[in-house]
């Protein structure tokens, strides 16, 4: 069995970073993206806020989650690097 030491942070401040085997994805977030599946994200780093239905959001700062089950927008309110996990 092979063993991995991951810098996630750095890795995906650089570009995208996929976890073989799992669904998981960390990325630096820089431009608003529509989303319409469930998923769980965690800030790693910067601010975030994700615009919800009905004129809702929540605002996640550094180090800060959230499961989000209905379509949405991320908006990066500075770079923000994530980590999402899809439902």
């Amino acid at each position: 069995m092979q063993s991995y030491k991951l810098h996630l942070l750095r890795l995906a401040r650089e570009g995208r970073v996929e976890v073989p085997g799992l669904p998981l994805r960390a990325y630096a977030l820089r431009e608003g993206e529509e989303r319409s599946q469930s998923a769980f994200y965690l800030l790693l780093e910067g601010e975030l806020v994700i615009d919800l239905p009905e004129g809702r959001y929540l605002h996640l700062r550094r180090g800060e989650g959230a499961w989000v089950g209905e379509p949405h927008r991320l908006l990066p309110v500075e770079r923000a690097v994530l980590l999402e996990l899809p439902a």
